[in-house]
């Protein structure tokens, strides 16, 4: 994950104050320059939680940065995880479960969802083509009913699904 990444996956809560200098490695690694990024480069797990927040959120001044916000830190994961679902196409699934359990579950995104609105759950992320495909890979590997190819062997089946995933990862790229 590159610096912007990786401050999304903190503003989505995967991420500890603990893991906050290993955010600030990686700005150096992607040459930013400021003294609160040096100084939380050089600390550690060990170090008091309060200082590690407190280089962080200065770091985030010097650098004239402003956080994500959760929708926002949502879509720079999920284009992360996909566009590692279409460079590595034997872990589509993996990267699929990531989107799932990493974005997805980890913030109540009914509250982006007017009333009135007939919109569905998780409309606002665009990911009901991959969860498509995603279900059906889940119930394959579950050994639960299928609604598609049932026609074909399992393996081709598999097959299938992870095309039609990976046509979606590339649609939703696309879109956003």
């Amino acid at each position: 994950m590159n610096f912007q990444e990786k401050i999304a996956d903190y503003v989505l809560g995967n991420r500890s104050l603990t893991q906050l200098p290993d955010i600030a490695l990686t700005g150096i690694k992607e040459n930013l320059e400021s003294d609160s990024l040096d100084i939380l480069a050089s600390m550690n797990e060990k170090d008091n939680g309060f200082e590690i927040k407190q280089y962080f959120e200065q770091m985030i001044i010097e650098l004239n940065l402003h956080y994500p916000t959760k929708l926002d830190s949502a879509k720079i994961l999920i284009r992360y995880y996909l566009n590692l679902m279409i460079s590595d196409t034997q872990n589509v699934f993996l990267y699929m479960t990531e989107i799932h359990n990493n974005v997805y579950f980890k913030f109540d995104w009914s509250n982006f969802v007017s009333k009135s609105s007939k919109r569905y759950f998780g409309d606002e992320l665009d990911l009901q083509s991959l969860y498509t495909w995603y279900r059906e890979l889940q119930d394959l590997k579950d050994h639960g009913r299928l609604l598609y190819y049932n026609d074909l062997p399992r393996e081709e089946q598999k097959r299938k699904f992870e095309n039609h995933l990976l046509e979606e990862a590339r649609n939703w790229l696309e879109r956003n």
